[in-house]
Parts: C-alpha cells; structure tokens; sequence
C-alpha cells in the first residue's frame, strides 16, 4: 500500500477521535463541575504524522481548570474555588467530582444528584436538617455546631485521573493529597462546565473539515493506484 494512504488515514483517525472528545465536550457544556477533554496529539500534531500510523494517540487528557460560578441560593449547592475535588463514596469504590449539587437522601445523609454519599473528613455526612451553614473550609454548620466537613482532596498527577462517567477514578498514580489550603467552598454556588461552546464548535468545525480533506486525500490516493495498477496491465 502506498505510504501516503498510510499518511493520510493515521490523519482521518486522529481527527475522528478529536471530534468524538469535541462531541462529548459540547454535550456536556451544561452539565455542572465538567471538564473538558481533548487528545493529547493536538500540541504534536507534526510528530504525530511523522512517526505514527493508523492515529495511535498518546492519550485523551482533561482540561482541569476552574470553570465559571454560577450562584442558586441553594444551601446543599457548593462550589470549589480553587484546586481540588469532593470524594464521593460509588458502589465502584471511592470517585472524585467538582459537581456540588448536593442533596439529602430520606435518612438525611448527604448525597451527590445522582445518589452517592458525599464524603467528610470522617466518613459519610449525616445532617439533621437543610438549614446548613457551610463554610469556605468546608465545615458543615448545623444551629451553630459542626456537623461534619467535606473532605477535599487534590492529586499531585491530576493527569492520572480517568473519566467514569460524571466523575473521576484515581488510579495509584495519581497521587491522592489534601486540598491546598487556599482553596475555598462557596456555598449557594455551583461551578459551570469549563467547556467554551462557541470555541468547541469552532474547533469541532475545523476537525470536520480536516477530516475530509484525508478521506479526499485517500480516495485521491486510492484511484492514482488503481489506473497505475490498470496501466501496467495494459502495457504487460
């Protein structure tokens, strides 16, 4: 097969899977505590052409930086200002998100929207009623008396973590720290996706469009061969 299909598909794939992590950035743009991804072969793109084929990627990483605070007046809504994740217990084991939209199950622990116990320094949080004071620390305030603090934590290697789902899985790499202690909790604030949609739509068109110049390349390719091959036969 001729080295420049090879050139060309390595390129058709490396812009499929750009759209694919495009397509569930843009999904998500309105989902709380999201962070975006996107392949890591966008910063080496040359290097990729050079020595890759058929678009083997080095990875899909994940823009973990802030993403804007919108304010609900709701008392079990809280944001993280600055780095760091909430700990929540799954039936996986222990996963990590940046979603503070919290909520009480009926034996009033303390649970994310989609029903796992948020975790507290010690354990999961049991609160006694929704007229909760929270913080910037993350104390949890009932009446005047600490009821519980969130459990914040960082990762030295936050580029270790895997996406399951909404949140985040820690593998032993990735280096599981206590928040830095500048980082604050707001509460009645909920943080935005970081995903720009206007950016990601821009960028998505341009894969598209990358896209399809391989493809053409390819076909392109394809048809020089195939009169080459026809040709000679001719010829013979």
């Amino acid at each position: 097969m001729d080295k420049g299909i090879f050139v060309a598909l390595s390129g058709a794939v490396l812009q499929e899977r750009r759209m694919e992590a495009l397509t569930d950035n843009l999904a998500n743009v309105n989902t709380s505590g999201f962070k975006g991804q996107r392949p890591l072969f966008e910063d080496s793109m040359t290097d990729a052409y050079k020595v890759r084929t058929f678009g083997k990627l080095d990875d899909i990483v994940t823009d973990i930086s802030q993403g804007p605070l919108q304010r609900t007046e709701r008392k079990l809504d809280v944001a993280i200002k600055g780095e760091g994740f909430f700990a929540v217990e799954t039936p996986s084991g222990i996963r990590y998100t940046r979603d503070g939209s919290f909520t009480l199950d009926k034996d009033g622990n303390l649970i994310t929207r989609d029903g796992n116990a948020v975790l507290g320094e010690n354990g999961r949080i049991k609160l006694p009623g929704t007229d909760v004071k929270i913080d910037a620390a993350g104390g949890i305030n009932i009446n005047g008396i600490e009821a519980g603090r969130l459990k914040l934590v960082d990762f030295t290697n936050p580029g270790a973590l895997r996406r399951e789902g909404s949140y985040f899985a820690a593998p032993n790499g990735a280096g599981e720290v206590p928040a830095n202690p500048n980082t604050q909790v707001e509460q009645g604030y909920i943080e935005a996706s970081n995903v720009n949609a206007v950016r990601a739509m821009t960028t998505m068109i341009e894969a598209m469009r990358s896209y399809e110049t391989h493809t053409k390349l390819i076909q392109s390719i394809d048809d020089m061969t195939r009169k080459a091959v026809e040709e000679v036969g001719r010829t013979a």
